[in-house]
């Protein structure tokens, strides 16, 4: 039988001063929001809606969802630099959760100041009318 290691094992078990895990990967101190927004009824396709705090450069988002206890809208839940990151089209009077399988993990680099990767935004679909109202809840890690 073989031990075997993964990525993070494999750089833990050789550290070095270069080679050090980012906190945001191993031993980071995990944070959390829930946010919410209540629908007007006034909202139109493609508004963007911001929540949660703006977060920290190299945090890692590890899961979240998206609930709507709304009707008419499909919301995408990312950033100005990728609109759909986490949810693409979550769906009317459901819970929509992001996890591995959809960019959480991503860690939040800031490299374009002019698309900015560290606000949260639901961005709303097609035709939109807002009865209800919008929780986004997300988990996180920073240093």
């Amino acid at each position: 039988m073989a031990t075997l290691y993964s990525a993070n094992k494999t750089i833990e078990r050789s550290i070095t001063p270069a080679t050090i895990l980012d906190p945001g990967v191993s031993g980071g101190n995990v944070r959390c929001f829930v946010d919410t927004y209540v629908g007007l009824g006034t909202e139109s396709a493609a508004d963007v809606i911001q929540f949660g705090p703006t977060l920290p450069t190299g945090a890692h988002v590890l899961f979240g969802w998206v609930s709507q206890d709304t009707t008419g809208n499909t919301p995408d839940l990312g950033d100005l630099e990728d609109t759909d990151r986490y949810c693409d089209e979550a769906v009317d009077n459901t819970v929509t959760a992001f996890n591995v399988k959809n960019a959480a993990g991503y860690e939040v680099d800031m490299t374009t100041a002019t698309t900015p990767d560290n606000q949260m935004l639901i961005t709303l679909d097609a035709a939109v009318t807002l009865a209800g109202v919008i929780t986004v809840v997300v988990f996180y890690t920073v240093e």
